[in-house]
C-alpha cells in the first residue's frame, strides 16, 4: 500500500515578500495616481478640453477620487512612519490589507467620472457588496491604530 501524501496549503508564500516597505511603495503609487488626476482635472477644468470632457463626464468625481488618493498618501505614509517609530510588527495580511484598500477606496469615484451611475445598487445585497470594498482599509487602519494604542498607553 503506498502512502497519500497531502500537500500544505499553507497561504504563507503568498505573503513571502511583503514587508513595511509595502506601504510607502503603495503610498507613492496613490500620489502619482493622485497627481494625474489633478492634471486632468486642471485640463478639463481650465484647460476646458472637450475631447477629454466627452470621456471624463463627471469632472467632480474625477477631483473627489484627487482628493481620497491624496488623504490616502498621507494616512498610509502617516501610518508606515508611526509603525516604524514605534518598532510595531504588522502582520503580513494587515499591510496588504492597507495596501488593497488605500488603492481600491478613492477608485470607486475615478470610475464614477467616467460612468457617474457606476456603484449605485439596487439591492441589498449589491449595497453590502460596495460596502464591504471599504473593509480592506477598516480593518488594515483600525488594527494598526489598535496596535498604536495598546504601544503607547
Amino acid at each position: 500500500m503506498s502512502e497519500v501524501v497531502i500537500p500544505n496549503l499553507s497561504i504563507t508564500p503568498i505573503f513571502e515578500g511583503v514587508s513595511e516597505t509595502w506601504m510607502l511603495a503603495t503610498a507613492a503609487l496613490a500620489m502619482l495616481i493622485s497627481l494625474l488626476e489633478a492634471w486632468l482635472a486642471t485640463l478639463i477644468v481650465y484647460g476646458r478640453l472637450d475631447a477629454l470632457k466627452k470621456v471624463i463626464v463627471a469632472p467632480h468625481n474625477l477631483i473627489r477620487s484627487h482628493v481620497d488618493y491624496t488623504i490616502m498618501t498621507a494616512l498610509l505614509g502617516f501610518t508606515y512612519l508611526v509603525v516604524v517609530w514605534l518598532g510595531i510588527e504588522l502582520p503580513k495580511w494587515v499591510i496588504v490589507l492597507l495596501c488593497v484598500g488605500v488603492l481600491y477606496n478613492p477608485f470607486g469615484f475615478l470610475v464614477k467620472a467616467f460612468k457617474p451611475t457606476a456603484g449605485q445598487a439596487e439591492t441589498v445585497l449589491g449595497r453590502i457588496a460596495v460596502c464591504a470594498g471599504f473593509l480592506p482599509t477598516t480593518i488594515g487602519f483600525g488594527y494598526v491604530m489598535f496596535a498604536v494604542l495598546v504601544r503607547v498607553i
